[in-house]
């Protein structure tokens, strides 16, 4: 025999066309729902046989505290420390969150929020670092009452509440303070395409370039991955192209310490040769050799503001979905000099 579906409040709301919020309200007794959306809630809660689940906590207010959180990679260091952050957060105001990674398979990802309204979340934290569009998902989210804050996604013009860096001025301050440093051949060393802050640190590089007047040479943009790797083979192919350049502006600190290992296996020195600035500010950033002058992201500030958004949210329904962006911070090492060529 098969076994039959498991009915969730994200089902009665669907079938009878409100928001999770109002099919909640119907449960909890309270009185503003209007009689004819109440009965015709109860009724589907009847034909579809749903059952309420409250855990040991909420049993009196009929509540979880339970949020969902769904990135795109934990092992990244930027997104481990706004996870890190939101954690925080959300138990110094009495809330957990349930995890979910979409770094494999972002196809699943409507599969695990469904999975999080089975499981009563309150509210989803949504930390993403891709370029598309395709947020049918999230929006049925919001449709259905769900609280949703962005990261590193941006949907401005779905309403989504978002916080996140200006990456935009973070590629302008490297690139910019490697001009102020005299340097006119400035390769750049991308992550993957596909991500949102590649495309923002490329602007601002290209920004601080077309501000300085500076010609644009495409040959000296590399895309690659966020590994030491991506950093240590795109600079050797930068250094075997006979294309001169003075200085490296790579898109994370990984990126920048790959790149100083290709330019020391070619027998050239940092920043006497070569000038390389970072960006993130890993904690290994400051013990590399040369130390790594880089961009400094708050990460995990991120992540406590977009959990502290979310609760405020969750909590108060008249809270309207806002844009929180943060700045980066330039943090000077010794990885780039005065161009003197």
């Amino acid at each position: 025999m098969a076994k039959s579906k498991h009915i969730t409040i994200y089902d009665v709301a669907e079938q009878a066309e409100v928001s999770i919020q109002t099919v909640s309200r119907v449960i909890n007794n309270r009185h503003d729902v209007s009689p004819e959306t109440r009965q015709r809630i109860q009724t589907t809660i009847e034909e579809l046989g749903y059952k309420p689940f409250v855990n040991a906590r909420g049993l009196a207010a009929k509540r979880t505290f339970t949020l969902g959180l769904v990135a795109a990679d934990f092992s990244d260091f930027w997104f481990s420390r706004v996870v890190t952050g939101a954690e925080k957060e959300a138990q110094k105001l009495g809330y957990c969150f349930m995890l979910g990674s979409s770094a494999c398979e972002p196809e699943d990802e409507p599969k695990f929020l469904r999975l999080l309204t089975e499981r009563h979340v309150e509210g989803v934290l949504f930390v993403r670092a891709n370029r598309d569009n395709k947020c049918d998902h999230l929006l049925r989210l919001k449709e259905f009452g769900v609280p949703v804050v962005t990261t590193g996604h941006h949907l401005p013009e779905i309403g989504l509440a978002m916080v996140d860096v200006d990456n935009v001025s973070g590629g302008y301050k490297a690139t910019n303070y490697l001009i102020g440093l005299g340097h006119t051949r400035i390769a750049m060393i991308t992550g993957p395409s596909e991500w949102k802050s590649v495309s923002d640190r490329t602007e601002g590089y290209l920004q601080a370039l077309q501000n300085a007047g500076i010609p644009i040479d495409q040959e000296l943009i590399l895309t690659g991955s966020w590994l030491h790797q991506s950093g240590y083979e795109k600079t050797k192919l930068l250094l075997n192209k006979k294309n001169s350049f003075t200085a490296i502006f790579a898109h994370n600190d990984r990126i920048a310490r790959g790149a100083i290992h290709a330019i020391y296996e070619a027998g050239l020195k940092v920043p006497e040769d070569i000038s390389v600035i970072g960006y993130d500010d890993i904690p290994e950033a400051e013990y590399s050799d040369p130390p790594l002058t880089t961009i400094r992201q708050p990460s995990a500030e991120i992540g406590q503001a977009a959990t502290n958004l979310l609760i405020q949210m969750v909590e108060d329904s008249t809270v309207i979905p806002k844009q929180i962006m943060f700045d980066t911070t330039l943090v000077i090492r010794s990885s780039c000099r005065a161009n003197k060529s």
